[in-house]
């Protein structure tokens, strides 16, 4: 299981500079009203940042081109669909392969007639678009070419095992989603604006606490939080340099991270 940030703090509105304090060389977030959003981090418990602009996110789209198969007829032919952080334990069906993917297959078979590309992506794509589950929607690219377009972008890209001789060609590349509403919600509830779209900074640190297995001496543990600001937010841009400068190190004066 992922683990789960130490805290998230969430802004909607903002004043710029002043959501950001760095005061006793220990930094955190304010809220407009002056309330920390975070426990305070010192600077020097500081191991990595990352930060992450607001995608809606991309749905792939790949084509197989089937016309290097194999044609014979009395045959049959498979090809399964793996989607990136989907588990499905429903009567759905399904052959689930790990604790992070599930895997639908997809077994078509010809007649006595030696068929042709077309008639394998044809019948691949019936089977796939009658399968409620499929996380796919199947279609027509050409001749002999079967193109796949995710439905989702919320449970990660698509991955395929097509029939052997098959050509995989990406059309649009996968792209997550990043700092939507709804990822939000799900790490700060009833914090989320629903018109937002959100730049996310991941602080990670090392959080020191007393620890009775030694004695109540300091230890520390690894942590990390995680800031939603709303880029379409007034003031944004002057927030956004503050905390940036913080974090990269450029901020001044430098006595700032000393505390002193």
């Amino acid at each position: 299981m992922a683990q789960k940030p130490f805290e998230t703090a969430v802004l909607n509105l903002l004043l710029g500079a002043a959501n950001t304090d760095l005061t006793g060389g220990k930094f955190t977030v304010l809220d407009n009203a002056g309330v920390e959003l975070l426990t305070r981090i010192r600077t020097t418990d500081g191991t990595s940042f990352s930060k992450a602009a607001y995608s809606a996110g991309v749905a792939s789209e790949k084509d197989y081109d089937l016309t290097g198969i194999s044609l014979l007829a009395n045959s049959q032919y498979r090809l399964t669909v793996a989607i990136d952080g989907r588990v499905d334990f429903s009567s759905g069906g399904g052959k689930e392969t790990n604790a992070l993917f599930i895997t639908r297959e997809y077994v078509v078979s010809t007649g006595t007639s030696v068929p042709t590309a077309d008639d394998i992506k044809d019948l691949f794509i019936e089977r796939i678009n009658l399968d409620q589950f499929a996380g796919v929607t199947a279609s027509s690219g050409g001749v002999g070419i079967l193109t796949l377009v995710l439905d989702s972008v919320s449970f990660g890209d698509f991955e395929v095992e097509a029939p052997v001789g098959a050509v995989e060609a990406i059309i649009v590349a996968y792209v997550a989603p990043s700092g939507t509403p709804s990822i939000v919600e799900a790490l700060a509830p009833t914090k989320s604006s629903p018109t937002a779209n959100y730049t996310t900074w991941k602080i990670s640190y090392d959080r020191p606490f007393r620890s009775g297995a030694v004695s109540g001496s300091i230890v520390k543990q690894p942590e990390f939080v995680y800031i939603f600001a709303d880029a379409l937010a007034a003031n944004y841009a002057a927030f956004e340099t503050a905390l940036d400068d913080i974090l990269d190190g450029s901020h001044l004066p430098v006595a700032d991270y000393l505390g002193i």
